[in-house]
């Protein structure tokens, strides 16, 4: 079999083409492009998002939704919440329109502030923020950015009916008007990010957050609650506890995006909050499913690039939607940069423990956050082989039970040795955002 592994500038959507019965795929890995070369007898599938294209241009259909709601958006000192560097939303495109018609309605620019939602993650740095808010609103408007630890910018305001502290950040609580504006995509145990999470966790304490993610351990059980999973809200408690703490906060307005696979706005959903998310997650499903018929003996996933690939805790995403594809026993190669490294601090000292069952009892005793991102790799890892390529220590990778790779020949050569010779493969050039669902 012929390994390409070329680096060029990478592109903003997934290359595939066929020549002389071979598969050629284009699999970005941080700000490049590995390609892949593989005999198309077996390739199951190259899967991908659904080719969903905008029929007309981003601020357009910003524009257009703007103006088609019913929530009236008033003359009063107002907070933007956006998601972070984690999370591409189109920002630039509708924060400039967002702001354009908040100052029609006599909103001065002073009297708007920006807040990105980091949740727990690590802050933005200067540059990240402008990419994120594009330079000129950068320049006009405040931007703030939600710090989970810092206690004197946050408040506590009640509990949810699954017990769990609600502490918010203090600005988003005080200011009359509060908008979110972000992006609805599949998350592997909250059912589906943005919307209300992006409140909480996105502006909570971590406290609050700690306990929300909690509930993705079913106490009766041991294991990750059989809900909590992509797609699912009906019955998912960490879902359910994110929307019942919203009673304690009020959203006069979401802007939710929905993009494809090459990062455009290909719709976008303006309205009530949970009406709203709802009919985003709808078009999510549409845009982002891939059903497949039967499962690979290999699957070969690209987490879409960078920001997708940022570090590990955000790489579990694309293994999650993987394994989906994979057959018990099978084999995954994944391609990860993880140029800013695991992602949390706290993540690693869940892979001290001996075995599953140890973890699974420091998590029901004592949970912290990250604990089930592990735990879900820990159990994947005792499935399937995964092959992981990236920039982080042989170590690190090993440790949590991942054999590593530093390159994408080097990650074959590993791959090719637990598989069949007639072996069955889908390709997943972006992993992140692609969900396979067994029909």
């Amino acid at each position: 079999m012929d390994i390409l592994n070329v680096e060029k500038t990478v592109v903003s959507y997934c290359q595939v083409r066929v020549k002389e019965a071979v598969i050629e795929v284009s699999l970005r890995f941080g700000n490049r492009a590995l390609n892949l070369n593989i005999p198309q007898n077996h390739v199951l599938g190259v899967l991908t998002p659904n080719s969903v294209r905008p029929k007309v241009s981003p601020d357009r259909l910003v524009r257009q939704h703007l103006e088609a709601t019913t929530v009236a958006l008033e003359n009063k000192k107002t907070v933007i919440v956006v998601p972070d560097k984690t999370r591409n939303c189109g920002a630039t495109v509708f924060l400039p329109i967002l702001v354009g018609r908040l100052n029609h309605l006599g909103v001065s620019d002073e009297e708007i502030k920006i807040i990105l939602a980091n949740g727990s993650h690590v802050p933005n740095d200067a540059n990240e923020v402008r990419k994120i808010v594009g330079d000129g609103i950068a320049r006009r408007i405040k931007i703030l950015q939600h710090d989970c630890h810092d206690a004197d910018a946050l408040t506590f305001v009640g509990k949810t009916k699954f017990g769990t502290p609600v502490i918010l950040n203090r600005i988003v609580l005080e200011t009359p008007q509060v908008i979110i504006g972000g992006t609805a995509v599949h998350h592997y145990f909250a059912g589906y990010g943005g919307g209300p999470k992006m409140i909480n966790p996105g502006c909570a304490g971590y406290e609050t957050i700690t306990a929300n993610h909690a509930l993705t351990i079913d106490t009766r059980t041991g294991r990750i609650h059989p809900n909590c999973r992509a797609s699912q809200v009906q019955g998912n408690p960490v879902q359910e506890d994110i929307r019942d703490s919203m009673r304690f906060v009020e959203v006069n307005l979401l802007l939710e995006t929905v993009l494809n696979e090459r990062r455009e706005i290909v719709d976008v959903f303006v309205g009530e909050l949970f009406e709203t998310h709802d009919r985003a997650c709808k078009r999510v499903d549409e845009v982002y499913q891939t059903p497949i018929s039967e499962k690979a003996d290999l699957v070969v996933a690209s987490c879409g690039g960078f920001p997708k690939d940022i570090n590990l805790i955000q790489a579990h995403k694309t293994i999650h939607n993987a394994f989906q594809a994979v057959k018990e026993n099978g084999v995954l190669l994944v391609l990860a940069e993880c140029a800013h490294g695991i992602g949390s601090a706290t993540f690693m000292a869940w892979f001290e423990y001996a075995d599953v069952g140890e973890q699974i009892q420091a998590l029901t005793k004592n949970y912290k956050l990250n604990g089930t991102t592990a735990l879900s790799l820990r159990r994947k890892c005792e499935r399937a082989k995964i092959v992981f390529v990236s920039k982080l220590q042989d170590g690190i990778v090993r440790k949590t039970g991942m054999l590593p790779a530093r390159d994408l020949q080097e990650g074959w050569q590993t791959v090719r040795s637990h598989l069949p010779e007639n072996f069955t493969c889908y390709l997943m050039p972006n992993g992140s955002l692609t969900l396979p669902v067994l029909i």
